[in-house]
């Protein structure tokens, strides 16, 4: 007959623990000196004399490159020379603008010439970086540059005729 037994009677002899009574240090000793890797048994016939690798080795390469990988490459490229060029141009633009209707100061020939010297410095650079990044950039900054310094032309021109009736 079955008779289902409580584990947690005390039907052990006292002084027994309910576990079993191996030392815990020997358990430690045993589980470090275990090996990761499976058993080694004599090859079997007709198999290659060495064991697999294992794990086995991943290819170092995917096998195909990424459609994205040029894409990703020329977004993540920056040109600093061609941003400046371009904030250059567009401050000069509004500063010889400034210059022209109001007749006073010339700070655009500055900044128009930053815009210039950055935007020719960019054109470099673009050439260096795939897919030319930054090339927009750098072509917006010379030619705001130069529309600056029409402007600012225009305005001394205004000046010398306004001066002299």
């Amino acid at each position: 007959m079955y008779s289902p037994q409580d584990p947690y009677s005390q039907s052990q002899t006292a002084g027994t623990p309910p576990y079993p009574s191996q030392d815990i240090y020997a358990q430690q000793q045993q589980l470090a000196n275990a090996s990761p890797y499976p058993p080694q048994y004599p090859p079997q016939p007709g198999a290659p004399p060495y064991p697999p690798a294992y794990p086995p080795q991943q290819p170092a390469i995917a096998p195909y490159p990424s459609p994205y990988a040029n894409m990703m490459s020329a977004t993540n490229m920056s040109n600093p020379q061609a941003r400046r060029a371009m904030i250059n141009g567009i401050i000069s633009v509004v500063l010889s603008l400034i210059t022209l209707f109001a007749l006073v100061g010339a700070a655009g020939l500055i900044t128009g010439t930053f815009a210039i010297v950055f935007g020719f410095m960019g054109l470099n650079t673009a050439k260096q970086f795939p897919n030319n990044a930054g090339r927009g950039q750098a072509i917006t900054g010379i030619v705001l540059g130069f529309v600056a310094w029409f402007l600012i032309i225009i305005s001394f021109i205004l000046r010398t005729t306004a001066q002299h009736p």
